[in-house]
């Protein structure tokens, strides 16, 4: 449908082992592999099982991208014998960074759009393993949907862990339920009655709640009267509650949990984690804390962060409800990924920021705030500067070391310049410590006339491939190829 969705698959084989489906290889396996993207805790149950002395002998080497991180696909299923069994609801892509102890994770709203030729064309990416699968078989799929998840976050995926609802809820009451704060309370008459048409009503008060594995369950999955980014939020916070209780002494301290914990787990997961693999990742986890675990989401809100997605004319995919990229392809939601993965110091010492307008362009330091959250930056203030006629774009920063130490700048100054454009500058105009100026802010944004002048697409939220542009797209990328060939 849209050319402008495409983009050339890479072989996955030569870098990515073979599915070890239905794993048992013992506790070890079982509680780490649930909980990896929770990494600090792994060494914690190694060492109250008693096994670390293998930490250091048996462990593989993890495989890493161009930064040095390591990337994991997390893939949770309904499971069972229901229709939609293995749809994909959950999709959740975690960088173990191990140089500065940082696990940032995106999560991937389940109706994105997207083009696979090798299961027939467009789908919402939820649908991409269970095609995968019923076609070619289930390591096709899920090699399919490490694809897909790679096309839209832009970075190279290691490896995946597949689990199915059934499985967290078997893992819940294994651990003899969790703790969870429910932020708001949830009121949804069409949650689906397992084994008929029919629907049933969950309801959960707002607070600090106790949950079984059916609760939980239905915690997870509910989105009818919520949102299926709120439900992403959710999904991170169970995971949360389950490695809360899961490094508790009631739990690691007694073998019978343990060995429920087992059971829970291996029927329900597909992983291309080896045991060395999962060994290495317990001896790197020893120095994670769980501070340092960043999670976010993918969204359509246009002012909120992460918000790079729109929901298109339903007539242009079939009358199917999708979410789609803003402006160009993959480009901003790959920026997005890019900075929370890549940027540590952004995620450690977040830096706030002051954007004032010099330009008569009326709105532009509103639309400005909006372009940087959605990039998560922290806006505390906006409004006009102390005249409209500058020529030329200024970013002002404070020192923010001590006064007997060297400058240090603020985090993300240089990737604030790149998206900005601009001089950088440490000499902030007095006016700006003037009361109707003066804030908390690390870094103050003038904006001149060389930024309005080439605003990017993406401050205009609503700026949209449309279905003729993507007809000119597929012709002019028709008429490269031939000419290729012909040549």
């Amino acid at each position: 449908m849209f050319e402008s969705l495409k983009s050339k698959k890479k072989d996955l084989n030569f870098y990515r082992p073979k599915i070890k489906s239905r794993v048992q290889w013992g506790v070890i396996v079982a509680v780490i592999t649930v909980f990896v993207l929770f990494l600090y805790g792994c060494s914690a149950i190694i060492k109250q099982i008693g096994f670390i002395n293998i930490i250091g002998i048996f462990g593989q080497q993890l495989q890493t991208d161009f930064y040095g991180n390591t990337n994991i696909l997390l893939l949770g299923t309904g499971g069972g014998n229901h229709d939609g069994a293995d749809l994909t609801d959950t999709m959740i892509v975690a960088s173990i960074d191990q140089t500065n102890k940082l696990v940032p994770m995106i999560s991937i709203p389940r109706d994105f759009y997207a083009d696979k030729e090798k299961i027939g064309g467009g789908v919402r990416i939820n649908r991409i393993y269970e095609l995968g699968k019923q076609m070619y078989d289930s390591q096709t799929g899920l090699e399919l949907a490490v694809e897909a998840a790679e096309e839209i976050t832009g970075v190279d995926i290691q490896y995946y862990i597949k689990i199915d609802f059934q499985g967290l809820k078997d893992i819940v009451d294994s651990l003899g339920g969790i703790e969870v704060y429910v932020d708001e309370a949830i009121y949804d008459p069409y949650y689906p009655l397992d084994g008929t048409i029919l629907y049933q009503t969950f309801s959960l008060p707002a607070g600090l709640q106790e949950m079984d594995g059916e609760t939980a369950l239905k915690y997870a999955r509910s989105r009818k009267t919520t949102s299926d980014f709120d439900r992403s939020k959710r999904q991170q916070k169970l995971l949360f509650a389950i490695k809360k209780k899961a490094m508790t002494k009631d739990v690691l301290l007694n073998p019978g949990k343990i060995k429920d914990l087992l059971d829970a787990v291996e029927d329900n997961i597909e992983t291309n984690l080896t045991l060395g693999h999962i060994i290495e990742l317990a001896k790197i986890s020893q120095d994670f804390n769980e501070e340092n675990i960043i999670s976010r989401v993918i969204t359509d809100n246009p002012i909120g962060c992460g918000g790079f997605l729109y929901v298109p004319q339903r007539d242009l995919f079939g009358g199917a409800f999708v979410l789609v990229p803003i402006g160009d392809h993959f480009k901003f939601i790959h920026q997005y990924v890019d900075l929370i993965f890549h940027y540590p110091e952004l995620n450690l010492n977040p830096p706030k920021i002051q954007i004032l307008n010099g330009t008569k362009t009326g709105g532009l330091a509103a639309e400005t705030k909006a372009r940087l959250n959605r990039l998560c930056f922290d806006v505390i203030r906006f409004g006009n500067a102390q005249n409209q006629e500058i020529k030329e774009t200024k970013i002002y920063y404070k020192n923010i070391a001590g006064p007997e130490e060297a400058e240090k700048k603020p985090a993300g100054l240089s990737f604030i310049q790149q998206l900005i454009g601009g001089q950088i500058s440490s000499e902030i105009p007095e006016i700006y410590m003037e009361p109707q100026y003066i804030s908390e802010a690390d870094i103050i944004i003038e904006l001149g006339e060389d930024y309005a002048e080439k605003r990017p697409e993406d401050i205009f939220y609503y700026y949209f491939p449309t279905q003729a542009s993507a007809d000119e797209a597929a012709a002019e990328e028709e008429d490269e190829q031939t000419e290729t060939t012909t040549e």
